[in-house]
């Protein structure tokens, strides 16, 4: 019977395993195609060039973030509305209004929608723009909203967010004293009761939002005018640009729990992650030939051995007659899947207090995984937040930390932790906190899980001069940065998904910027004014030492490696067995252990280990 698969893996596996599905997000992008947006400015593109760069980089991102949300492309201020090129992109019900048209209907990112966005961009006549769509002026803003709004609710999907990035360069679209102008802020209120988002990105450096989109942004979001930030042209575009090599989570708890603070007292909290691994693109297995999936099965099966060795009858062990068994004592015990549950139950999830201890007993070395976020739920236990905040007061003031025993979800072993109140502490670029308040959890290891190491016992440590230790101190003042997770991307999830895309596309030298390799010129450059000095207190570094071959003897002149010795075989069975008693069975098979066990006539000898046949021979031998 196979082992269980889980029974390899990690806790920190096992925490990040449950996935939770927060819905598909919608994103439609809207292009302003009035003449102005096609003037090439010098060297640089046209502003709709830009676009194009902006709206495939967004659709790349959103392959790796997240391959379910939906996007489309909207052009408004175009003279023609050409019908779609294929049946795929028609959909019944969905008529674009005057001036406006549908470049692509909204649906999952796929490689032929990124590749159509890429054939406009690098098109000399842009898929020959000025005759299909061609160009105009005074669309309605209101249409081009509700044309957006039809798009969200036609998609076939119940979206949970939904998002209308408008690209433009005219900042007064309508005069005040129009009536597109009140039928725009009237579309407004109709998309922010939708709970339809509106992102402006201004494709000019003096665009004024104060003329126009002040008032319909903060009629959209429900924002009060004197908190309005208006966009900038360059931080919009930089941070649409900037390319996400990782899978965007949602602010999901991993766990709701209950703290019990004593037998009849407990409050409801909600366990976060702080930090989770990428998950890369699965690997399909292909059939050669024809490029097919392979899908493979497993189906546990049960066969029945005669004494001669041969299989007489086998058949499909269902689940419900699979047992899991191990060997205790010379005798194999087998357990029901039941029975195996009910063991690794050993208390109910929750998290249960054992006392406080001081701060300081909160040693680094401890630190045995990355640690988790723990917070109130109010909607647990009514009066959870009040009474987590008064013991997250008192520890602080204290200094204290509140040891406990958690156990996350059932069939999970007891972890002792130890609850850290924290403060909340500065912010990311992103405007998202660095350290929120709340208690930290740290996972402590047990008493047996602390080893003592000779090696580092018996070390002597090198006496170390005044002056040598104010030298370092220079060197780390020089080399010394402000530190941040968001200045650092994965390399190798980089790696990964640039080699699909130029894989994809037929991208040749395709660019990977490591951010973690140093940058070895600058540090030299720091560090030039005192080298003499380093050089003059520790000396210069030593040679390294070439490489010792394995397998390389001093009778062997030649440096080739030096042959194996000979396998040493039993000529009869009491020499076996001789040679299993005095510990010497290293040069023995399994097939002969097996072979001299079967002679005995003992059977069931297929799940056992060298180890257990020889226990197995040394067992005959003492009956």
């Amino acid at each position: 019977m196979s082992s269980d698969w889980r029974a390899n893996r990690s806790d920190d596996e096992e925490d990040e395993q449950e996935e939770v599905f927060a819905g598909r997000s919608g994103l439609i992008l809207t292009v302003d195609c009035s003449d102005y947006m096609f003037v090439q400015e010098g060297e640089s593109d046209s502003r709709f060039v830009q676009v194009l760069h902006i709206i495939e980089a967004m659709m790349r991102n959103k392959v790796v973030t997240n391959e379910t949300d939906l996007i489309g492309v909207v052009f408004y201020n175009t003279k023609n509305n050409p019908a779609p090129e294929t049946e795929e992109e028609l959909q019944p019900g969905l008529v674009a209004p005057r001036q406006c048209a549908i470049y692509l209907p909204l649906g999952t990112t796929s490689v032929e929608t990124i590749r159509k966005v890429r054939g406009m961009r690098e098109s000399k006549d842009l898929f020959d723009f000025d005759t299909k769509y061609g160009h105009a002026e005074g669309t309605s803003l209101s249409n081009v909203l509700w044309l957006c709004s039809r798009m969200f609710s036609h998609c076939g999907y119940k979206l949970s967010q939904s998002t209308i990035v408008l690209f433009t360069g005219n900042d007064m679209p309508h005069d005040s004293s129009t009536s597109e102008y009140q039928q725009a802020l009237v579309k407004a209120r109709d998309l922010q009761q939708k709970e339809i988002f509106v992102e402006l990105v201004p494709m000019s450096g003096n665009f004024d939002c104060d003329k126009f989109y002040k008032e319909f942004l903060c009629t959209v979001l429900g924002e009060d005018m004197a908190d309005f930030v208006p966009p900038v042209y360059e931080k919009s575009r930089d941070r649409l640009l900037y390319r996400l090599f990782v899978k965007s989570y949602k602010k999901r708890s991993m766990a709701h729990l209950k703290w019990y603070l004593a037998d009849d007292l407990a409050l409801g909290v909600n366990v976060y992650s702080l930090r989770r691994s990428p998950r890369y693109p699965k690997k399909v297995r292909l059939m050669r030939s024809t490029n097919e999936v392979i899908v493979t099965k497993r189906v546990h099966m049960s066969s029945t051995i005669n004494e001669d060795g041969a299989e007489e009858e086998s058949k499909v062990i269902l689940p419900g007659e699979q047992r899991k068994s191990i060997t205790i004592g010379g005798e194999k015990v087998s357990f029901k899947s039941e029975e195996v549950a009910h063991i690794k139950q050993l208390l109910q999830p929750g998290l249960r207090l054992l006392g406080f201890k001081p701060s300081s007993v909160i040693d680094i070395a401890y630190h045995l995984r990355s640690c988790l976020f723990l917070y109130p739920n109010e909607g647990y236990i009514n009066g959870s937040t009040t009474l987590f905040r008064a013991l997250y007061e008192k520890c602080l003031e204290k200094n204290q930390v509140a040891f406990c025993m958690l156990i996350m979800r059932r069939k999970q072993p007891l972890k002792l932790v130890a609850l850290v109140p924290q403060q909340e502490l500065g912010h990311d670029p992103l405007g998202e906190a660095d350290r929120h308040c709340g208690f930290r959890v740290e996972f402590i290891p047990f008493a047996g899980d602390i080893r003592k190491l000779s090696m580092l016992e018996e070390i002597t440590v090198p006496e170390v001069t005044d002056e040598q230790t104010d030298l370092f101190k220079k060197m780390i003042k020089k080399v010394k940065f402000k530190f941040h997770p968001s200045h650092f991307e994965d390399p190798s999830s980089q790696n990964l998904y640039i080699n699909i895309e130029s894989l994809v596309f037929d991208v040749e030298d395709a660019e990977l910027f490591d951010s973690t390799r140093p940058d070895c010129e600058k540090i030299d450059m720091k560090l030039e004014p005192i080298l003499s000095d380093m050089e003059r207190l520790f000396g210069e570094d030593p040679a390294e030492a070439p490489k010792r071959r394995r397998n390389v003897g001093e009778n062997n002149d030649g440096g080739e490696p030096r042959a194996k010795g000979a396998r040493v075989l039993p000529a009869n069975d009491e020499e076996l067995l001789q040679m299993v008693k005095d510990g010497k069975a290293q040069s023995l098979t399994v097939a002969m252990l097996k072979e001299y066990l079967v002679k005995q006539g003992v059977r069931g000898l297929s799940q056992l280990t060298k180890l257990g046949l020889i226990d197995k021979i040394l067992d005959t031998q003492a009956d």
